[in-house]
């Protein structure tokens, strides 16, 4: 069972098209997407937590909260925009992938926090090339889960998934204020 998952991991990452389809046709209980979802927010509450403290004091329950409403909105968000677009994808299949590449940039996260202790130089670049092969991987995502023909779609529908998340951000952080971010 493990194997399987390292092997979607592995194929997700060097044939993102093929790992979104074989990830979109796994027959998951109704269950697993609200827990991963909890576990990822939790998990990046901690993981984020730790990497911020240095710089700042945030609370990784905040962190973890805010991470999970970004998951769960950005896939909302990646269903009716690519319907808008002509897509054929479902919130479900949509949190799915999010889920997924979430899951797999969190470990990305980890290894390059490692990699930044062990060749610094080294950490730099490999961020940058983890970072854009993760928005390549999310267009083939996007693309498989929507039936687009094209991947300008998926990438039209990311960039006004972006849009309106990083307002949705900017008006929690309004209403919430910055003081509320600190630890206590």
């Amino acid at each position: 069972m493990m194997r399987d998952w390292l092997d979607l991991a592995r194929e997700s990452v060097l044939n993102p098209r093929i790992g979104a389809a074989r990830l979109l046709a796994l027959s998951l209980p109704e269950a697993v997407a609200p827990l991963m979802l909890a576990l990822l927010a939790v998990l990046n509450g901690i993981v984020y937590g730790l990497i911020l403290s240095s710089v700042v004091a945030l609370s990784p329950v905040l962190l973890a909260l805010f991470s999970g409403a970004i998951i769960w909105l950005s896939a909302w968000l990646l269903s009716v925009v690519g319907q808008r677009l002509g897509g054929q994808g479902q919130w479900p299949e949509l949190l799915r992938a999010v889920l997924w590449l979430q899951m797999l940039r969190l470990v990305a996260q980890v290894v390059l926090v490692l990699l930044s202790v062990l060749l610094p130089p080294l950490a730099g670049f490999a961020g940058m090339a983890a970072g854009v092969w993760g928005l390549y991987m999310m267009v083939c995502f996007v693309t498989e889960a929507h039936g687009f023909a094209t991947r300008w779609k998926a990438v039209a529908a990311l960039a006004a998934v972006f849009v309106l998340t990083l307002v949705f951000a900017t008006l929690v952080v309004a209403v919430i204020g910055e003081p509320a971010l600190v630890a206590a």
